[in-house]
């Protein structure tokens, strides 16, 4: 076997950071990023165009003067964007060749949650990129036809390499005890996440199962009070708000739960992927690219339809059988993800855009 050809890798982060500590995907993402291409990839030299924690959309773009000028003075043999937005400022400084991860086209289909002028601009990045990048990549089968019915991008332009999970971090804890009947979320405690119909669910299932448990992991967003407001007004007992949850304690918070929901209308998130990994059973929503990541692990719920996301919650928590069988799924599922793979997956289409 021939000895690959060194060459170096530039990341640019904006508008995120490199962490695996501030409970937001793609922090995580460019974390997993730098250390496994590091680590597995040694002929690949990695540097990272990351000025730190961006608070909101505005904060970010007081950042972004900066992380351009940043930009400019890397030097490297790939440039890989992170975002669209990202992808837009590096190939407007005519960084090539160019990289950028499109991860999902959630503004051309959900529009209700978020800043307009945010969300336009968004979807004209994801354009300029399809465009003027070498090569787009995305995490899922279905974003790659998307992109290329929708937007026109050509499909070897388009390369798919799923997201990983960290089996260091997330597994089978035989030594922690499954609380009963508890359904746990962790992500963004918003409506476009899902939090209020499942809210609205919960109390479906507290009729067919009185001692049911709704724990909320995640940090408070602007619609706190709403969601507060609603649980107040279905007069709901054990509904638990409990914060951000820290990377140390999510596994054995995955690990207690009977069940781990996921109803956001934006499709994946990370924590069911960590959360099948320790052999918890998941329930999401069939909206975007959920059907492909959940596969036959998890239960699909209609999205934004409390009726039917209670029933799918009451079918899981009233038999034991079925909890076992999901459990056994979601751990085989979860093991063929790894963030090692992602990393020599992308490392593969840097080779490509070099020629190598």
């Amino acid at each position: 076997m021939s000895t690959p050809t060194p060459f170096s890798l530039s990341l640019f982060c904006y508008p995120y950071r490199a962490s695996k500590d501030t409970g937001r995907g793609h922090d995580r993402y460019v974390a997993e990023l730098v250390d496994n291409t590091r680590s597995e990839t040694k002929h690949v030299s990695v540097s990272v165009v990351d000025t730190g924690f961006a608070r909101n959309t505005l904060h970010g773009l007081s950042k972004l003067p900066g992380q351009a000028l940043d930009l400019i003075r890397a030097k490297a043999d790939v440039y890989h964007a992170i975002t669209p937005m990202g992808g837009t400022v590096a190939a407007l400084m005519q960084k090539q060749p160019l990289v950028v991860t499109v991860h999902d086209l959630v503004p051309f289909h959900v529009n209700d949650f978020d800043n307009p002028m945010k969300n336009r601009a968004i979807r004209q990045s994801v354009r300029t990129c399809v465009k003027l990048a070498k090569a787009i990549i995305v995490p899922y089968q279905v974003t790659k036809d998307e992109l290329v019915s929708r937007l026109g991008a050509s499909p070897s332009k388009v390369h798919v390499v799923n997201y990983g999970v960290d089996h260091q971090n997330y597994f089978v804890q035989p030594n922690v005890q499954r609380a009963d009947k508890t359904i746990l979320f962790v992500g963004s405690v918003s409506r476009a996440k899902g939090v209020e119909v499942l809210i609205q669910a919960f109390a479906l299932v507290k009729a067919q199962i009185p001692d049911a448990k709704l724990v909320i992991g995640g940090k408070a967003s602007a619609d706190q009070p709403v969601l507060d407001e609603l649980v107040r007004t279905l007069n709901l007992r054990d509904v638990t708000f409990s914060g951000f949850i820290a990377e140390a304690d999510l596994a054995e918070n995955y690990a207690r739960a009977t069940v781990m929901v996921f109803p956001s209308l934006y499709g994946f998130g990370l924590s069911t992927l960590e959360a099948m990994a320790c052999g918890t059973p998941v329930v999401g929503v069939a909206t975007l690219d959920a059907t492909e990541f959940f596969a036959d692990a998890g239960v699909l719920a209609k999205p934004d339809d409390a009726r039917d996301l209670a029933a799918c919650l009451i079918s899981v928590l009233a038999s034991p059988e079925k909890q076992r069988e999901m459990a056994q799924k979601s751990v085989a599922h979860a093991a063929r993800f790894s963030w090692a793979n992602t990393a020599k997956g992308n490392v593969k289409v840097y080779e490509q855009v070099l020629g190598r």
